[in-house]
């Protein structure tokens, strides 16, 4: 039994007839249009890629935008509640000194003034000193 090798094929010539070469051509468009469905698939994956990756980047960075502007109206509304506060304790004092009787009041304390045949002692103040003083000595 005689083994066939390729050198047997490699010395024999094909012989051109019409259908080889239709077959021939046939695969060879086929072969091209593989290649170039294979690089249009090629191309259409790296868009969507880069598109999607685009996409992704924008959602990203409007995530930590929109996290920046909450961190942002959370400390504007703490300082409102601050100011409004600040704003009634005004409002009070303001009422306070329409009234005579607190101004008087005040004038006495701050600025030592008196009413007729009233006399003012004016008590110092104790420092923290003289209180550690005091009370060790007792």
């Amino acid at each position: 039994m005689p083994i066939t090798t390729k050198r047997q094929y490699e010395k024999t010539t094909p012989m051109p007839t019409d259908y080889t070469k239709t077959e021939t051509h046939r695969k060879q468009v086929n072969r091209n249009r593989k290649i170039g469905l294979y690089r249009r698939l090629t191309c259409m994956t790296l868009v969507f890629v880069l598109i999607a990756g685009s996409l992704v980047f924008m959602l990203i960075k409007q995530k930590h935008t929109l996290a920046e502007k909450e961190q942002q109206k959370v400390e504007l509304q703490h300082d409102l509640a601050k100011q409004k506060e600040n704003k009634e304790n005004l409002n009070i004092q303001i009422a306070k000194l329409k009234d005579d009787d607190y101004i008087a009041k005040l004038a006495r304390k701050d600025l030592f003034l008196s009413e007729d045949g009233e006399i003012i002692f004016s008590i110092p103040k104790t420092s923290e000193k003289d209180k550690k003083k005091t009370d060790s000595k007792e």
